[in-house]
């Protein structure tokens, strides 16, 4: 079933220079399976459930730097990340405030 999110999704993934996107909604109305089918556009997903793994917390309590995050992320799921080619999904976002922080300041 094609829906509304999908095709903005994949406008958002068919930017030369991506910034970070917050989908926002009810619990339950697909938000998580959106971004997993739009993983299949990509070369390489990561997919980071913080509410259900309290190491992918840590990546954010040092610091906010994105290549500091970026080479965390990369160690604790053995995954290399390439601009333009992985798309990295943080889950359950919420779980941690620095995360949500780190979000607002990449956006500016």
């Amino acid at each position: 079933m094609k829906r509304f999110i999908d095709s903005e999704l994949q406008k958002w993934s068919q930017q030369k220079i991506f910034k970070p996107l917050l989908l926002r909604g009810a619990r339950q109305v697909g938000k998580t399976y959106a971004v997993r089918e739009l993983g299949k556009l990509f070369d390489n997903f990561i997919e980071i459930n913080l509410e259900l793994n309290p190491k992918a917390r840590g990546i954010f309590a040092a610091d906010l730097y994105p290549q500091r995050i970026i080479q965390e992320v990369a160690y604790l799921t053995k995954q290399e990340v390439i601009p333009g080619k992985t798309l990295l999904f943080f889950d359950e976002i919420q779980a941690e405030p620095q995360a949500l922080l780190a979000y607002a300041i990449f956006m500016k």
